[in-house]
Order: structure tokens, then C-alpha cells, then sequence
């Protein structure tokens, strides 16, 4: 298993620093979410400004999570080649992938709930307080703390239920929290995003276990991950939700997944495990599939969601063999990713960059000099 995660993670490490580009997506996440700014300026402070800097935070907490996440295994599952099983799963999670990879709130998030599942079932202390750093660290931890109000009632924890009670109004006052919105559309969306998370058949296969779920012995998981999930259905009927806010709560159901299939499968002779047999090969290939496809997607549809996580690099490579080093840009956050890979500020050259057009229009004295099609600079 070591020699497994071994391969794993430097392949995701060589993928990251060669194939992918400090993204305007990315610059903006930085700025929501205030530990990343400071997360990134300790890693470039170490290691100097260039894409490695950039990635090993996000693949460093995916390592800790996968840690914690097998730690945690250990109180669910009972053999050995089940906890490495369950670990395994959750590292090709499509959504964990992309979480290590791209640079964003979700790993950190991840991380987080798994620590304090952790420590909830080592040390309830620790997790207790962890709950009360978590009120000043992001306002997605309102979902923590309805699913702690809801377990805490099942448990009947009146001290649980009033210290949630408190945290979640906290937590909401802080960062403001607030819903809003004329119902639209987007309860479409955030499923087909939940898609992308899982894989098409893994996703269908957790909208079961989820209802399985709710027949078996219900633990703090199961809270949290069933909370989080519906929060976002619901709230998606009245407005676009960001899927970073509830994602990272989902993930740990990965337990309860591979538990009921597990589960299901011993408990029948073996003459009878022909059927279970087939829905993990088809399981498990799926997975492997779309995997491959997101290291591949400039060939896939998502391509067109990917676009700004490719072309940055290059094109500041494009630029200075251009002699085009000082630029302004209609797009702050373009600026400040190219800015990052060695262009200057400067009212020389004006970039305007469209996104719904994939390109990008160089301006010298106001006049158009250059238009670049941002497609044709991905660099896989």
C-alpha cells in the first residue's frame, strides 16, 4: 500500500508542476479563503516562486487526509485489506483528486473534518475545541454544525446539542452567512456536479448507500456527510451554490460505501457473490476511467471547465518571446497569475481576456495588435 501511494502521489506531483497553470480560478479562491494566502506565501517562502510551491501544499494535506482517513478506517472496519481497501477507494475519489491538484479550500476543509472525526473518536476534548476553531476558519463549517445538532438529538447529547447550537450562531454572525434567491435551475446542476465528484456509476451507487445507510447503526459520519449533501440539494433550489462548501463533508461516506458493499457481499454464500463481483468490477473500472479522463480532459468535454487551469504558463512564455513584459489586464486575477510566472505591471500592453471566447487581445497604444486562441496554448 506505502508503494501505491508512493507512485501516486509523485505522479500527481509530476502532472501538477508540468501540465498545470496558476489559474485565475485559483488566484480568486486564495483571496476567499484567508488561511490559503497564508498556506501559499510560507510554501513559496520555502521552496521559491514556481509551480512547486504552488502544488505540494494541496498534495501535502491530501497526504495527511489519506492518513487520517485510514486512521479512521480502523474504528469501522475490523480486517486490514478492508482499511487499505477503503483508502484506496477514497484516494481515486474523482473529487479528492481534483481537491489535491487544484488550489482551493476543499482539501483543507477535508482534512479538517477528518481530523476532527478523528480526535472525536480518540480525544473529545481535542474535537471539541477543533469545533470552535473551525467557527473562524470558513463559513462551510455551518454544515458541521446542523449535522451535530441532528446527532446530537439521536445521541440525545444535550451538552453536544447546546455547544452546536452556539458554535452555528457563531459561525453564521462571523462570516454573515445568508440564503437568498428566486428558485432556479440549479438543483440540475449541483447534481451533475456530484457526478463529477463520484463518477456517474460510483454516484449512483452512493445515492443507495445513502439510503441504505439509513437502515444501519447511524455514527457521526453518516450525520455529517448526509447533512452536508442535502443542505446542498435543498439550498440549490434556491440558489448557485458552491460546490467547495459541501463536498468535502460528503467525501468521508466513503466509509459507509464500502462498509454496505462489504457487508452485503459476506454476508451471502459464495456461490451467490457472482452479482456483487461484477458491480465492483464495474465500480471500481468506471472509476478508473473517469480518473484517467481528468488527466486527459483536453480530449474530453470537460475541457471547456478546465481551460484556465492550462493556458497561464504558456502564455507568459508566449509573452516574453514576444518581448511583452509589462502589462496591464481587464481581469485582475490574470494579471496577478501572470505577474506570478514573471510578467510586470505596466501600461505598455493591455490584455483582455474573454473567457467565453478563449482568447485573449493584446492592446499596444489602444490599438489591437494580437489576438491568442487560449485553447491551442494547453500544454497536454
Amino acid at each position: 500500500m506505502i508503494v501505491f501511494f508512493l507512485f501516486y502521489y509523485l505522479f500527481l506531483l509530476w502532472y501538477s508542476v508540468n501540465f498545470l497553470s496558476f489559474s485565475v480560478i485559483e488566484i480568486q479562491s486564495i483571496e476567499k479563503f484567508w488561511p490559503l494566502r497564508y498556506i501559499i506565501d510560507f510554501s513559496v517562502f520555502l521552496f521559491g516562486k514556481n509551480d512547486f510551491a504552488l502544488r505540494f501544499p494541496q498534495l501535502f494535506f491530501s497526504v495527511l487526509s489519506v492518513v487520517l482517513f485510514y486512521n479512521l478506517s480502523k474504528y469501522i472496519f475490523d480486517k486490514r485489506k478492508d482499511i487499505y481497501f477503503a483508502s484506496v477507494i477514497f484516494s481515486l475519489i474523482p473529487g479528492f483528486i481534483i481537491s489535491s491538484l487544484i488550489i482551493n479550500k476543499s482539501i483543507y476543509i477535508i482534512f479538517l473534518i477528518l481530523l476532527f472525526l478523528y480526535f472525536y473518536l480518540v480525544n473529545k476534548k481535542i474535537s471539541y475545541f477543533l469545533l470552535l476553531i473551525f467557527v473562524f476558519v470558513d463559513y462551510s463549517f455551518i454544515s458541521l454544525y446542523i449535522a451535530l445538532i441532528f446527532y446530537s438529538i439521536y445521541k440525545q447529547n444535550n451538552r453536544l446539542l447546546l455547544y452546536s447550537l452556539l458554535l452555528l450562531s457563531l459561525n453564521a454572525n462571523y462570516f454573515e452567512y445568508s440564503i437568498g434567491g428566486k428558485p432556479r435551475g440549479y438543483f440540475l446542476d449541483i447534481f451533475g456536479t456530484y457526478i463529477l465528484i463520484f463518477s456517474p456509476l460510483v454516484f449512483i451507487y452512493f445515492l443507495y448507500t445513502l439510503y441504505k445507510g439509513f437502515f444501519y447503526r447511524k455514527g457521526i459520519v453518516f450525520f455529517i456527510s448526509v447533512t452536508a449533501f442535502i443542505l446542498s440539494i435543498l439550498f440549490s433550489f434556491r440558489q448557485r451554490i458552491k460546490i467547495d462548501d459541501y463536498a468535502p463533508f460528503v467525501l468521508p461516506y466513503v466509509l459507509y460505501m464500502v462498509k454496505i458493499f462489504l457487508n452485503s457481499y459476506r454476508v451471502r454464500l459464495p456461490v451467490f457473490r457472482k452479482g456483487y463481483k461484477i458491480l465492483f468490477t464495474l465500480l471500481f473500472s468506471s472509476l478508473i476511467i473517469f480518473d484517467i479522463m481528468l488527466f486527459l480532459n483536453k480530449y474530453t468535454p470537460a475541457r471547456n471547465l478546465t481551460q484556465s487551469f492550462y493556458f497561464i504558463k504558456p502564455l507568459s512564455n508566449f509573452l516574453r518571446q514576444n518581448n511583452i513584459n509589462f502589462i496591464n489586464c481587464n481581469n485582475d486575477s490574470l494579471c496577478k497569475v501572470l505577474i506570478f510566472y514573471g510578467m510586470k505591471t505596466g501600461n505598455k500592453y493591455k490584455l483582455n481576456y474573454s473567457k467565453r471566447n478563449k482568447k485573449v487581445s493584446i492592446f499596444h497604444k489602444n490599438k489591437k495588435i494580437l489576438d491568442i486562441d487560449v485553447s491551442k496554448l494547453n500544454t497536454l
